[in-house]
């Protein structure tokens, strides 16, 4: 009986074994059954781009490196060049004007462009000596803020003369607002003036500062983007401003 039973459980127990592989296929853990873990599907790989190829002379970070022997090194790029002032046209002084107290004037070298002149006073005929007085500095000042455009004309440099419709006085000042002459090399813009000019001319060069009130008031004396700028030399016994600001 004990014997007949134990039969009967072995097969029971076989029994439910074949049922469980019918039902879920191969033993669980074996790869590939349905009830073995399946493994999370992976993303797709990135596409890599190949990246491009240092410069000779150049790593992969952008830092230059020396070159090896035998790479061709590209000539770096050229500098900008800044092409100089055009070459002034023919000269002819209007009529009436004396050619010797009004020469053509000289380019400014290559590459320096001259805020207050178009060009630089010519050297022939031109004097050194004293400075100018407080008279000779008004009448040309006088002269300038004429309406006769031949009046300022005659107090300019030819120089000066592309600028006289752009630059006009609209009163001229009193003599409590002009500072003493001093030599040209002395003002804020002679550095400018000599690079263009030279030191032949700025040697003959007399600076006159204007004030915006009486220069004897300091908050006046103080103004230093209200002042004027006055550049003069004298040819033939005749006061010329050639520069202003």
């Amino acid at each position: 009986m004990e014997r007949r039973g134990l039969h009967l459980g072995i097969l029971i127990g076989l029994g439910l074994g074949l049922a469980c592989a019918v039902q879920g296929g191969a033993a669980p853990g074996v790869p590939g059954s349905p009830t073995s873990p399946v493994a999370p599907s992976a993303s797709p790989s990135p596409t890599v781009l190949p990246s491009p190829s240092p410069t000779p002379g150049e790593s992969s970070t952008g830092s230059a490196q020396p070159a090896r022997l035998g790479e061709s090194i590209p000539p770096p790029s050229p500098s900008p060049i800044r092409e100089g002032p055009p070459t002034l046209p023919p000269f002819t002084p209007p009529p009436g004007f004396d050619p010797a107290v009004y020469p053509p004037p000289t380019p400014a070298a290559p590459n320096v462009y001259l805020t207050y002149a178009t060009a630089c006073p010519n050297l022939s005929g031109t004097e050194p000596g004293p400075p100018p007085t407080p008279e000779d500095v008004l009448q040309l000042l006088q002269a300038m803020a004429a309406e006769d455009p031949q009046r300022r004309q005659q107090a300019t440099d030819p120089a000066f003369w592309p600028l006289l419709q752009e630059v006009r006085i609209q009163e001229a000042p009193g003599p409590e607002q002009l500072m003493p002459p001093r030599p040209a090399m002395e003002s804020p813009y002679g550095e400018l003036l000599r690079n263009g000019c030279g030191e032949a001319v700025m040697a003959r060069t007399w600076w006159v500062e204007v004030c915006p009130g009486p220069c004897a008031n300091p908050q006046a004396a103080q103004m230093e983007s209200l002042k004027g700028h006055v550049y003069l030399i004298r040819r033939r016994g005749h006061w010329l401003i050639w520069a202003m600001r």
